[in-house]
């Protein structure tokens, strides 16, 4: 499973979402994640990948869409490898 097909399972399960509906250019804000949804997925992400995501980069809108945030999880992966 690549990151984006995790990030995808992890929203699927957070939120009652058409899979179909999911593609990386869906911005996290069309998502209407709770801030309980976001801390979720920052601990997922840091089990499974090692990767610390700031809350200010969601925030802030640094990770705009679903594949901003894949792309920014493989580059740190990449650079903890």
């Amino acid at each position: 499973m690549n990151v984006q097909e995790f990030l995808f399972e992890t929203i699927l399960e957070l939120k009652d979402i058409d899979e179909a509906d999911l593609n990386p250019d869906l911005t996290l804000e069309e998502l209407d994640l709770a801030s309980l949804d976001y801390v979720e997925i920052q601990v997922l992400v840091k089990k499974k990948y090692g990767v610390e995501v700031k809350p200010d980069l969601l925030i802030s809108g640094k990770l705009r869409t679903i594949g901003d945030f894949a792309a920014y999880i493989e580059e740190r992966t990449a650079a903890i490898a």
